[in-house]
Order: structure tokens, then sequence, then C-alpha cells
């Protein structure tokens, strides 16, 4: 595996600003539901939302250095409730209508066909689920890609809101990222 892509996404100072329990819970995931983490990394929200609720907390991952590192997490923190399933089409590896929450850190912006994403989200969700996105600010920060290649607050709504999704809540992530929740 990767060290500096682990070290990447476990930076302290983009964890402390990500505070994925404290995010999680901020958006409406609570005990009793279902979470799918698209693009779930080395599981910085995945592996929070275990000890959140006991259901099922699905982690989709397209590389398979990363769903190595899941395995080997889930392993030595004894997670039973975690589900690691690999990507290796648009469609999403889960059955319709399982997930109360989607959430998708940092990926929308990687993301080539929005409009199928959001239809694979809406399907996974059930009625009135709810997806958080996290993105990187549209402008200069401490951390993250460059500028043109992120996706602003603004556009991230237009696209959620033309494909189904309703607003239902914006954040700050400190001085790198934001946050918005929407429903379906």
């Amino acid at each position: 595996m990767n060290d500096n892509k682990i070290s990447k996404f476990e930076n302290p100072m983009r964890l402390a600003e990500l505070d994925p329990a404290t995010t999680l819970i901020k958006a409406g995931f609570k005990e009793d539901m279902v979470l799918c983490d698209i693009g779930a990394g080395t599981g910085i929200f995945s592996f929070p939302a275990t000890q959140i609720s006991s259901k099922d907390i699905y982690a989709l991952e397209i590389s398979d250095s990363m769903i190595e590192v899941l395995k080997s997490r889930a392993a030595e923190r004894s997670i039973q409730n975690l589900k690691i399933r690999k990507v290796d089409s648009p469609v999403l590896p889960i059955d319709s209508c399982t997930c109360d929450m989607a959430v998708m850190v940092t990926v929308l912006h990687e993301v080539e066909d929005k409009k199928f994403m959001l239809n694979e989200i809406k399907r996974v969700l059930r009625t009135m689920g709810k997806l958080l996105i996290i993105e990187f600010h549209k402008r200069s920060t401490p951390m993250g890609p460059p500028i043109d290649h992120r996706i602003s607050e603004e556009l991230t709504q237009e696209i959620c809101n033309n494909n189904g999704f309703k607003t239902i809540d914006k954040f700050s992530l400190g001085e790198n990222f934001y946050g918005i929740v929407f429903e379906c």
C-alpha cells in the first residue's frame, strides 16, 4: 500500500477539519441507519459510522490498495458491520432502497458522469434518504487539488438540485472543505 496516499488522506489537519463522527451526526446520521460511503478511501468516514450505527455500513471503493487497507483495519478492529465493496462499473454495487444516507467526501469533483452517479445514489437510498457531499472550497486552500479541478458549492448544489435532491443543510468545515446535505 502506498503509505504516501494514506498519510495524505489521514493528515491530522485534514482529519481535524473533517471531524468525521461529528460531521456525520450533524448531517443526520444516527443509530439504526444504513450508510453508503462512496469512495471510502482509508475509511475515515466508514469506521466512525460503524460506531454510530450497528446497521450495515457500506464502504465502496475503486482502488484495490484502499480495499486492502479497509479489510485489514476492519479485521484489526473486529468490526462486523462494515461491508466493503469493490466498484468496477458506474453502477453502485448495492441493492436498491438499501441506505438511509450516502456520503461522498472529496469524490464528486472526480466523477465524470455526475448525473448518472446521482441517479445511482437515488437508487440505493430509501425514501427521504440523505446525501452528504463534502468538497474542497473552490479557492486557494492549504491542501487539495488545483483550483480548476474543484467544484464550487454553488455548482454542487445546482447539479444535485437539478437531479432530484433538495438542499437541507450547508456548512463549512474549516478553511479547506464545505459540506452540503441533500434529501431525495
